[in-house]
Order: C-alpha cells, then structure tokens, then sequence
C-alpha cells in the first residue's frame, strides 16, 4: 500500500512540474539585440505588469486598456531619474521576478541606481503603479 501511495505522489508532482514547465513556455519573446533602444519586459505572474522600456533614458510605459477596450502604452513616473541630455546607447535594465510581482527593478547599470516597481492608491482607492528609488 505505502509503494502505491509513493509511486501515486511521485507522478503527481512529476505532473504538476510539467504543467509548470508548459506555463513558462508560454512567454515568448526574441532576445533583444545590444544596441536596441526599447524592450517590452512581461512579469510571469501578471499581465498588467509589461512595459516598454527606453534602455537608452530609462523612461517606462505599462500596456493598459483605454476606455475604448484597446490597448496601449502610458507612461509611467520614475522618481529621480537622471535626465539624459544625448543618449547614445542602452545603459538601463528592467529585472522582473519570477516568484513576486513586487520584486520588480529598473537599474541603471552605469551608477547602479536602483528603482522598485510600487503600487499606489488615491483617495478614491483607485491604484496605479510608479517608480521609487530603492532604499
């Protein structure tokens, strides 16, 4: 009976990795060439969490729907993000985890100034997302 039981658990877990392995397979996306200038960046775990990223000034835009049920890209504030007078090449990378939605980064990768991916709410409890630099 207890090898029935532990041969029963071995192919559920083999099968549960499976499908997890099927749902990663599902992002699909082409590598970004080196001197590229925007990159769309999409969380694993949420869809409202892709962006558009300007790797030369480091500016962000998330996909959202419009009122008319179309989407499109709205730019988002990152606090304290240095002004680029002539950007000349990629210098920012956007980091998204796997496991936390919170665990969302944008790193210059000249100063390795850090900024996290935080969620707000107005005073009509709406919530939107923007930019803080990582303490």
């Amino acid at each position: 009976m207890n090898k029935l039981l532990f041969i029963y658990i071995l192919f559920i877990a083999s099968s549960l990795s499976s499908y997890a392995d099927d749902l990663n397979n599902l992002q699909q996306s082409t590598a970004t060439p080196p001197n590229a200038r925007f990159e769309i960046v999409q969380s694993q775990l949420l869809v409202k969490n892709t962006f558009r990223l300007d790797r030369f000034t480091g500016r962000i835009s998330q996909l959202v729907k419009t009122s008319a049920d179309e989407m499109t890209w709205e730019n988002m504030i990152v606090e304290k993000l240095p002004q680029i007078e002539k950007p000349i090449r990629a210098r920012f990378q956007l980091f998204n985890s796997g496991l936390l939605a919170r665990c969302t980064y944008l790193i210059d990768t000249d100063t390795g100034k850090t900024w996290i991916l935080v969620e707000t709410t107005d005073k009509d409890n709406n919530s939107d997302y923007l930019w803080e630099p990582f303490k």
